[in-house]
């Protein structure tokens, strides 16, 4: 959960204590820089920066959300479930700005990847029916309203799903 400047700024700290433990012979210091020093870079080119805006969008501040994103150059370089994160997060963001088909192919992204939770998956089921009545294709919406049955989610989303199950008649 660092942003590149302090990721950065840690890898040089880092760097520093492994030249430190190097030079007066703190093996101890030189190890243990040096694994932080690894898993500074791992968690840049795997994990990015995408938790932080996570906490962001589930604030619903999706300005500072997408400035967050924005840091990560190549997010297909991230693991399976922060890829998946991320493009959950990109088509909230769509989707908050009205631009439905971006957030449409964000979404059923994220449905091809696969979603840690349940519940995240049935709120991006959800968000992609809420679009299709939106754009007028109920059926659409209902196909997609259908895939949330069977999964288990928390009580503060079931009026979503309620509500939507009272606009489709299902």
């Amino acid at each position: 959960m660092f942003t590149p400047l302090s990721r950065l700024l840690l890898l040089l700290l880092c760097v520093a204590l492994s030249l430190l433990g190097a030079y007066f012979s703190l093996w101890p210091l030189l190890i243990f820089s040096t694994l932080c020093s690894i898993a500074l870079l791992w968690g840049y080119y795997k994990i990015g920066t995408v938790p932080l805006a996570l906490i962001k969008t589930r604030k619903n501040e999706f300005d500072k959300a997408e400035k967050i994103l924005d840091l990560i150059q190549n997010p297909d370089r991230l693991n399976k479930k922060y890829k998946a994160y991320y493009y959950f997060i990109r088509g909230f963001i769509a989707r908050e700005r009205d631009q439905f088909e971006e957030s449409k192919v964000c979404l059923d992204e994220v449905l091809a990847i696969g979603m840690k939770t349940e519940t995240d998956r049935a709120m991006t089921l959800l968000a992609l029916a809420d679009m299709e009545l939106l754009r007028q294709k109920e059926d659409s919406a209902r196909v997609y309203f259908m895939q949330l049955k069977n999964l288990k989610v928390n009580a503060s989303l079931m009026p979503s799903i309620r509500k939507m199950q009272d606009f489709l008649n299902v």
